[in-house]
């Protein structure tokens, strides 16, 4: 009996082993090809998702994680219903955000003007907040004499020129021109002040103006945009202010007349 049980004992150890390499090969199928491998992908999924930096294809992602476990849900004895629920809800939810991010990501298209509004005066913005702060814009034409701003009058809209030739008449009737891209009015607008000069076109030109209250409504949950358009602001002040001290000095000098010579008869 002992010779027997010392004769057996290979074969019983080999068909253990056999048994367990089986069992093995069984569970691993099963985690991987089963239905119980669709935890397991689903959180490969979401392993990868959380690994991602772009929204979009955290989104992405995140969505086809919770399909790839929908049906291990489905197909258990009794149909698990409230996980699935939820589980679309939130591929719902990421859905609805990757088409608002794929809207947001779309180029910038501009028209003509806008694109020669945007070249000379709001480069430093970037194009989308333009695109959504040109809309409040009205485009107006100008013809030569034509008062675009009245000393002493209430400004009531920002306003930027884009072409043609508009200058501004000085207390002491010397003049300042002003250059597509400048704007007018920019000072005293945002302090709430009348106009301090008389500013005409000299030809034909063409204006943006935005009615100041809304765009203080448009910029005031925008931070970033209204810091950014102070800055733009700023930089104008500081090439006027240039630009008058440079008529001062002229006038002072009698470079230029205070006021234009009478024509002769």
């Amino acid at each position: 009996m002992g010779r027997a049980a010392k004769l057996a004992a290979p074969w019983l150890g080999g068909a253990s082993e056999d048994a367990l390499g089986v069992l093995m090969y069984a569970f691993v199928a099963d985690q991987i090809l089963g239905i119980n491998g669709l935890v397991n992908i689903s959180n490969i999924v979401f392993l990868a998702a959380f690994s991602v930096r772009d929204v979009l294809r955290l989104r992405l992602l995140s969505i086809a994680g919770e399909a790839l476990i929908l049906p291990y849900y489905y197909f258990q004895n009794e149909t698990l219903w409230p996980p699935i629920f939820w589980r679309a809800a939130f591929m719902i939810v990421n859905a609805v955000r990757v088409v608002m991010i794929a809207l947001e990501r779309r180029p910038v298209v501009l028209s003509d003007k806008e694109e020669q509004l945007y070249r000379i005066a709001f480069s430093s913005i970037a194009r989308r907040e333009f695109l959504k702060m040109v809309s409040l814009a009205r485009w107006v034409d100008c013809s030569a004499g034509e008062v675009v701003l009245e000393k002493g009058q209430p400004i009531s809209d920002a306003i930027v020129l884009i072409s043609g030739e508009v200058e501004a008449i000085l207390g002491n009737k010397s003049r300042v021109a002003l250059r597509p891209g400048q704007l007018i009015g920019d000072v005293s607008a945002y302090s709430g002040l009348a106009s301090p000069m008389d500013v005409v076109a000299r030809g034909p030109g063409t204006l943006a103006k935005w009615d100041l209250r809304h765009l203080r409504e448009f910029t005031a949950s925008r931070p970033d945009l209204r810091a950014k358009l102070l800055q733009v602001v700023s930089l104008d002040l500081s090439v006027k202010l240039r630009d008058v001290a440079t008529v001062v000095a002229d006038f002072a000098t009698g470079k230029i007349p205070s006021e234009p010579p009478p024509s002769s008869a």
